[in-house]
This record gives C-alpha cells, sequence and structure tokens, in this order.
C-alpha cells in the first residue's frame, strides 16, 4: 500500500532525476532533458498553483516510489499523469499511484472532479494498459507541444 504526501521544494533534486530518466523522458511530450533552474522555476510554479497538484508516492518504508501530478480546471476535468521511479518500475506502482491519486483528487474540493483526463504518447503501451486497466476511455486523439497525444477520461459521475 502507497500513500501520496504533497510535494515540497525540498524534493526537487529527486523529481528532476525522475524527470531525466531517459524511459521518462521518451515516455513524455518534452524530450529534451531539463536543467536544474528550468526545474525549480517548474516546481515552484506547480506548488504555488491553486488548481495543480502534485504528489509524491511512498511505500510502506517512507520511501519515495514515484510522483503524481494533478492538473485541475475550472469545469471539473483533471489531467492526471504518473511517473514511476526508474528503480521500481516493473512491479505495480503506476496502479498504485494511479489509484491513490484519484482518490486523492476526488476528496479534493478544490478540484471538483468531474472527468479524470490522461493524454498518452500513442507507443507508451505502459501508459495505456495502466489507464485503460484503470477504466479509462479512449475519447480523441489531440496534440501536445506538437507531438500527437491519445486521450483517455474516466468519468466520476
Amino acid at each position: 500500500m502507497i500513500r501520496l504526501r504533497p510535494a515540497t521544494i525540498a524534493d526537487a533534486d529527486l523529481l528532476l532525476d525522475w524527470a531525466n530518466d531517459p524511459v521518462t523522458r521518451a515516455a513524455g511530450f518534452h524530450r529534451e532533458v531539463i536543467g536544474p533552474a528550468t526545474h525549480r522555476r517548474w516546481l515552484a510554479d506547480r506548488l504555488a498553483s491553486s488548481r495543480g497538484r502534485l504528489y509524491v508516492g511512498l511505500d510502506a518504508d517512507n520511501r519515495p516510489i514515484g510522483q503524481l501530478r494533478l492538473d485541475g480546471a475550472p469545469d471539473g476535468r483533471v489531467e492526471i499523469g504518473i511517473a514511476v521511479a526508474p528503480t521500481e518500475r516493473g512491479r505495480g506502482i503506476g496502479h498504485e499511484l494511479l489509484r491513490a491519486g484519484m482518490e486523492v483528487g476526488l476528496a479534493d474540493p478544490d478540484l471538483a472532479v468531474s472527468v479524470f483526463v490522461a493524454r498518452i504518447r500513442p507507443e507508451n503501451e505502459a501508459s495505456i494498459a495502466l489507464f485503460t486497466g484503470a477504466g479509462f476511455l479512449y475519447v480523441a486523439s489531440d496534440e501536445v507541444h506538437g507531438e500527437r497525444a491519445l486521450v483517455y477520461e474516466l468519468s466520476t459521475g
């Protein structure tokens, strides 16, 4: 069983290491390596956001095992993103992070979630399997930063 704790600026180096992992970069919509200054600015902005949430997933021993991002819109659509720590891949952590993230998102009155949204690169078979396995349905093709994205949604109503 994992638990989520809100990320802090003290997590900057850990989150940057995970973000710059080659597998993570290949699965994302930004392929280039992220510099420390750029990452710290992004993290500070993220932590100050009233509609965005960032969590660090912890295992039973309080070891960081991944991160979860929620980006809320005023209409209740909340985009969810997950990154599993490189050392934890292949152990079902993504499923646990997704479950915990949806629970925390639904419990957050400021997000007022009506629909969870996942945007996934077409070749990211692991993420497609993760989200469809959780009940997300393919609804459209989109573009994110010039890259094709498959859009999956899960209604909460």
